[in-house]
């Protein structure tokens, strides 16, 4: 067993909940549990060193953290809506902040329920392995719910209004930002920038510096993750001036974390219904799309995770990668195609962007766009995606070069 330098503390968290079965909230914070929780079923570590802040839950006579349940018996199915947990004597839950590792002996089981569209699923942590404390509640969350994502039949991608700037990251030529810019309303127009994909903390110079040299003047940046700042009414009237939305890159399931539940994503449209765009690069890139792929806590090497799915759906019955050929990631978007043949599959280059208005894509950029279409056979040998240069014209409800 390792030796954990704590100090006992006798205060009860308000992340905690009387119900253990109780659906997940609508917002989870970003980060986690606030500080550090040991959660053991026995006798706590003889050697414990002053230092450390951890508050030590006893599982049998505690309360647990919001959503976890106690599992009596490692094969006992939770409630729909908990995320089960079955720790034996000589193991120890630590969770910091989102971490959940087993840093005593033996083996913790976490458990989801079985639901409409998904199988019962168990996580062993032992040695390394590690999990995710807001992943874990979503997925719980999504059960509870009949795992209504992702849906045998999806919408046609359409932007009916407005433009979608979406750049395969890498690099964007200048073509492209002036083009975001200018459906923006060009140097008058209020433009905003989200840096939120990135970790702490949050470098926002660079790209606001860019943006004031293609000629925009007005350029607000909106830092905050947490629900409290998001909604707050300032934000909030921000966004409702607002003619241009920039997602920066880094990871998009910080995007999700962050806005999913809140007022912001309606204000997104918002953008679009009033003719105005939104656009994004690599992070920023997939968040447009549908299906968000690449969007586990985990690592970004893990195209599909459950309880991060969604994206915002600016360009609905989509999944859109980035950095494709550079990264070669053919074989991840095959793989997620077989899964999920409804979706439209797009690969960006990097450099490279679809500016899409109505239910065409244009092409810029110095690479090319690669559209995987289920819809057509796929011929053992040759490639099953179709891959267009700048310049091009697609069609997305068609699946088919304009000419």
């Amino acid at each position: 067993m390792r030796i954990l330098p704590l100090v006992l503390l006798l205060f009860v968290s308000p992340a905690f909940s009387q119900d253990p079965a109780s659906p997940q909230a609508e917002h989870l914070s970003p980060y986690g549990l606030k500080g550090k929780f040991l959660l053991l079923n026995g006798e706590k570590p003889k050697d414990l060193l002053d230092g450390e802040m951890l508050t030590v839950v006893d599982v049998k006579k505690g309360r647990l953290p919001a959503g976890l349940q106690l599992l009596n018996k490692v094969t006992e199915e939770p409630k729909p809506g908990s995320v089960g947990i079955h720790i034996p004597s000589e193991a120890y839950l630590l969770i910091d902040s989102r971490k959940m590792t087993n840093v005593g002996k033996g083996k913790i089981t976490i458990r989801l329920a079985k639901s409409k569209n998904r199988e019962a699923r168990h996580i062993d942590l032992e040695g390394k392995r590690s999990a995710d404390y807001n992943e874990m509640r979503r997925c719980a969350a999504d059960r509870l719910a009949g795992s209504p994502y992702p849906p045998k039949e999806v919408p046609v991608p359409n932007v009916p209004n407005g433009t979608l700037v979406i750049v395969g990251g890498g690099g964007m030529p200048t073509e492209i930002a002036k083009a975001f810019v200018e459906a923006g309303g060009g140097s008058d127009g209020e433009f905003v920038f989200l840096p939120i994909s990135m970790p702490d903390p949050i470098k926002t110079q660079p790209e606001e510096t860019f943006m004031r040299k293609l000629g925009a003047k007005n350029v607000h940046v909106i830092p905050f993750r947490e629900q409290k700042d998001l909604e707050d009414p300032k934000t909030l009237e921000i966004l409702k001036k607002a003619t241009g939305i920039w997602f920066g890159g880094g990871r998009q399931w910080n995007f999700m974390d962050a806005y999913e539940g809140t007022k912001l994503p309606d204000l997104f449209r918002e953008v679009l219904k009033r003719g105005g765009v939104i656009g994004g690069s690599s992070a920023g890139a997939t968040i447009q799309g549908d299906y968000m792929v690449r969007g586990a806590p985990a690592g970004p090497n893990i195209m599909m995770c459950e309880g991060y799915e969604r994206a915002l759906a600016f360009l609905p019955g989509t999944a859109i990668d980035q950095h494709f050929t550079a990264r070669n990631r053919f074989k991840d978007m095959t793989g997620f195609m077989k899964a999920y043949p409804q979706y439209l599959g797009i690969g960006l280059d990097e450099a490279t962007a679809i500016i899409v208005r109505g239910t065409t894509a244009e092409i810029m950029g110095k690479g090319k766009v690669h559209f995987y279409d289920r819809r057509k056979p796929v011929v053992e040998g040759e490639p099953d995606y179709e891959a267009y240069p700048a310049g091009t014209k697609y069609d997305l409800k068609e699946r088919k070069v304009l000419k």
